[in-house]
């Protein structure tokens, strides 16, 4: 999914509350997992400065794309830009403060298999696991895929908030929370459906039909967690 400038801003408080969640205080050192094209590594070293931040992505194309904005904007020393492997992480344990993997804002289009156990592995005592994503609760058919994709939504997880909840307790996370941020989303998709020119039946599956709509089978989720 890749937003316009006022829909990103639409979607700030999911952004303010990473910044919450992730905390200023002290030099932080932040893993973003799936950084994309690096707005969000970006965004975080600009805020937390001094401190460290980690990005790690799959797309070649994408990480240089993130290494030439970190170089452009002066925070080469803030920021390092990695490539990813695709089922570990890979630094030692207790390395991070922080990890983010953000599906929401600036979602990645070649995503990892990296599991929450993996990702609270490199994670310090004390330190917070954040999660945001897109999931499908129940089965979508082909069809119905094919018509998200043709309006923008190209990325679906399968599962429930209670997977989740289940995966980071299984991680051995505690304070445990997940939102349901869809509300927040909605609004985004509802602008953007009267912003195109032509009716796309995606807009219609995505806000209007029970069976697939946001809110019924379709949210995006914020999950956060610490590490004991």
């Amino acid at each position: 999914m890749k937003w316009a400038d006022n829909e990103i801003e639409m979607l700030s408080p999911i952004l303010e509350q990473v910044r919450k969640d992730v905390g200023t205080e002290g030099n932080k050192n932040v893993l973003v997992l799936c950084s994309a094209g690096g707005d969000v590594a970006l965004w975080l070293a600009k805020t937390l400065k001094p401190g460290k931040i980690t990005g790690l992505e799959l797309d070649q194309q994408l990480l240089e794309s993130a290494r030439q904005r970190a170089c452009e904007q002066g925070l080469s020393d803030v920021v390092d830009f990695r490539r990813a492997e695709r089922r570990r992480i890979p630094f030692p344990e207790h390395t991070f403060d922080a990890l983010v993997s953000e599906f929401i804002v600036y979602p990645t289009s070649t995503p990892t298999e990296i599991g929450q156990a993996e990702m609270a592995r490199v994670i310090k005592s004390g330190g917070v696991m954040i999660l945001t994503d897109v999931i499908a609760t129940k089965p979508i058919p082909q069809e119905v895929r094919a018509e998200f994709q043709a309006i923008g939504l190209d990325y679906l997880c399968e599962g429930t908030p209670d997977d989740f909840y289940r995966w980071m307790k299984e991680a051995h996370l505690t304070d445990i929370e997940v939102w349901d941020v869809t509300p927040v989303v909605r609004r985004v998709w509802q602008q953007r459906r009267t912003s195109v020119s032509t009716a796309r039946r995606g807009f219609t599956y995505l806000l209007d039909e029970p069976r697939y709509k946001l809110g019924e089978a379709i949210f995006y989720i914020y999950v956060r967690a610490k590490k004991p």
